[in-house]
């Protein structure tokens, strides 16, 4: 009985402390990215980073292969990298997405965030794809207008086929 009672003792105890060895996991939150990962050709994107223990990162390295970062509103041509030091309340920067329009399969912009520890050893790291805007053929319909016609032609002889079909065999079974 009492070995049964210290069992549970023990089971309860590993049960209670295990949650805290996995509190010193390294966790960090990216916001302001698009949602979807298609920016938006030329507008500005405001992120914020924060992170469960901020004491432990000593810089945060950002850099994007596509488009202009800021750590203010203002823009300086090509900055595609920024040394962000160390904060106890997150950081924040801009990411200005390329102006121009691009071909099918070009314009993905790589953005990578890495926090590092005093030493100089990565604490965590994000890597992301964003991809330029959905290219749409001006609204029109991807199918073209003589398919359409073709089409329900094709559906209406297959329907008058049908029923003339089911009058011939209906006659049959008549006579």
């Amino acid at each position: 009985m009492y070995s049964l009672r210290n069992s549970l003792i023990l089971v309860i105890a590993i049960c209670a402390f295990l949650p805290l060895s996995q509190a010193e996991d390294n966790v960090y939150r990216v916001e302001g990215i698009p949602d979807d990962l298609h920016y938006e050709t030329a507008k500005v994107y405001l992120i914020d980073l924060t992170a469960n223990n901020y004491s432990a990162i000593a810089s945060v390295t950002i850099t994007i292969s596509n488009g202009t970062l800021s750590e203010t509103e203002e823009f300086t041509p090509d900055v595609q990298s920024l040394e962000l030091d160390s904060s106890d309340v997150g950081w924040t920067f801009y990411w200005e997405a390329p102006s121009e329009s691009f071909e099918l399969g070009d314009g993905e912009a790589i953005l990578s965030i890495v926090f590092k520890e005093e030493d100089g050893s990565v604490w965590s790291s994000f890597d992301s794809v964003l991809r330029p805007p959905e290219i749409h053929d001006k609204d029109e319909s991807a199918v073209p207008e003589w398919a359409l016609s073709l089409a329900w032609t094709g559906v209406s002889i297959t329907v008058l086929l049908t029923i003339i079909g089911a009058f011939v065999l209906r006659r049959d079974r008549l006579t």
